[in-house]
């Protein structure tokens, strides 16, 4: 609906976490499917390893086939659990998503409960209804800019339902909130302007200047930023006009009736004001923490859990000083904690895969044979092959810092050997590492975000594929004029 024109949306209950069932099935027979190849592969490959050194970083040229162990059968079926042992690797970051993942649930679940985040549409609704565009432009830069500086993903999850709610009342669907929020975070994320976790990281392992090359970076994050909303616009108009062009118009218009609200009779309530100006305060506290993790690199490690920390307290702070207390708020908080349960399951299937290669011992089998394509190629060539190796190994390891300590040392000597310099490595690994958490199903983020949505995977990659495509292009004629003009 154009509450442009008519001023209203109807609105009886907002419902902020809702789980698609839908959603989560489809999701779950994608990942299910790559868990049984992963397994089917640890029999086709042959088992090998490289030597690594000291950091964990591996040596170039020490790569033998070796009559390995191998994954057995019974860790096979427990994949989903294993990887929460302190004998899986990045167990830590499972486990902090985990946490956000029931946090989330909790808290926004409470806080609708309590009315706020009505209250929160109904502000900003009321505030943007006529300039609902200009709304659209800054919701997407500004997650850009979050993603491309303090290197925020899984910590900008907890405000894609607020997003989508937004988006309900400015008449748009679950898709332009996906789009204005993880879409452009994540395009922000491969931009990677001063991004600690990529570029910060990769750069440190290659010996360069930390964040040196910003200026091929900040032109990324302008065309990224353009192909967003060349492509998002255009969209909006189009579904203002017919609803029904939306690919999730079946599941927005089913839950759309949840929401309702007038913003003729919009009143002030102070303490929903003052349970929101709460809300914000620690939410930007969670942003300076995580810009400050770019140059405190001993807080990048604990900024998910101390994210987990400070959105109890915004949630619960907000919710008591709306009269939301004692019996209420805990039966509010259990009910929110067991609606994403089938997410939970969801993201530990996926976990699951890197736990059967790693444990199949094929893990560096196929680094080897990846590195092998390399040997012999074209210097551009092969700078493009080092981007399908990241994308490919993002798979396998979702932690863009994993990776880069894994991948880039062995990179980095490569670039070397074929005369290649070591900022379009970075590039190539910024690029690839971004991208990839918005388009794999196995990225755990990813799909615990659709899960919130009337989004499946399959809509998603079917909506989204052509503005990821033309990135995609545009990344690589970025990667041509590095290695051809500017390095």
């Amino acid at each position: 609906m154009n509450i442009e024109t008519t001023g209203k949306t109807e609105l009886k209950k907002a419902k902020s976490i809702e789980i698609s069932k839908k959603a989560i099935l489809i999701s779950v027979i994608i990942v299910l499917s790559l868990v049984v190849c992963a397994y089917i592969l640890t029999f086709i490959l042959p088992t090998g390893e490289y030597q690594r050194g000291t950091d964990g970083a591996i040596i170039q040229g020490t790569f033998e086939y070796k009559q390995m162990e191998g994954i057995k059968w019974w860790q096979f079926l427990l994949s989903p659990f294993m990887i929460l042992s302190p004998t899986s690797g990045g167990y830590a970051t499972v486990w902090a998503i985990l946490i956000l993942l029931f946090v989330i649930g909790a808290i926004f679940t409470a806080l609708d409960e309590s009315g706020i985040l009505k209250y929160m549409v109904e502000t900003l609704a009321r505030r943007f209804g006529a300039k609902r565009y200009i709304l659209l432009f800054l919701l997407a830069f500004a997650f850009m800019f979050l993603g491309s500086t303090a290197g925020m993903f899984e910590e900008l999850i907890p405000l894609v339902p607020v997003v989508i709610m937004l988006c309900y009342a400015m008449g748009w669907d679950a898709l332009t909130g996906l789009a204005v929020s993880i879409l452009a975070g994540c395009f922000g994320f491969a931009a990677g302007v001063v991004n600690p976790f990529t570029v910060g990281v990769a750069q440190s392992l290659g010996g360069l200047v930390m964040f040196s090359g910003i200026g091929l970076r900040l032109v990324t994050f302008i065309i990224a930023y353009i192909i967003l909303m060349a492509f998002l616009f255009p969209y909006v108009k189009k579904i203002e006009k017919n609803p029904k062009k939306s690919l999730v118009y079946a599941g927005d218009a089913k839950r759309k009736q949840d929401f309702s609200f007038q913003l003729d009779s919009f009143t002030f309530d102070k303490n929903k004001s003052n349970a929101l100006v709460w809300f914000a305060v620690w939410l930007s506290v969670v942003i300076v923490i995580a810009i400050v993790s770019i140059f405190v690199h001993t807080l990048a490690d604990y900024v998910m859990f101390i994210t987990v920390g400070i959105y109890l307290i915004a949630g619960l702070g907000a919710c008591i000083i709306c009269g939301l207390k004692g019996k209420k708020l805990l039966k509010s908080l259990t009910k929110g904690a067991i609606t994403l349960l089938p997410a939970v399951a969801m993201i530990l299937i996926a976990g699951g895969i890197r736990y059967i290669i790693e444990q199949g011992d094929i893990m560096d089998t196929i680094l080897y044979n990846c590195v092998k394509l390399m040997q012999g190629k074209n210097p551009f060539v092969a700078i493009l092959i080092i981007y399908g190796i990241i994308f490919l190994f993002e798979m396998f390891i979702p932690s863009g810092s994993a990776k880069a300590f894994l991948l880039m040392p062995m990179i980095f000597s490569i670039c070397q050997l074929i005369g290649v310099n070591g900022q379009i490595a970075v590039l190539a690994f910024a690029f690839a590492d971004g991208f990839a958490n918005v388009i794999l199903p196995t990225n755990a983020g990813l799909l615990l975000i659709l899960g919130l949505t009337t989004v499946d995977y399959g809509k998603w990659f079917r909506w989204s594929f052509k503005i990821q495509f033309t990135l995609l292009l545009a990344t690589i004629g970025i990667l041509a004029i590095a290695y051809y003009v500017v390095y």
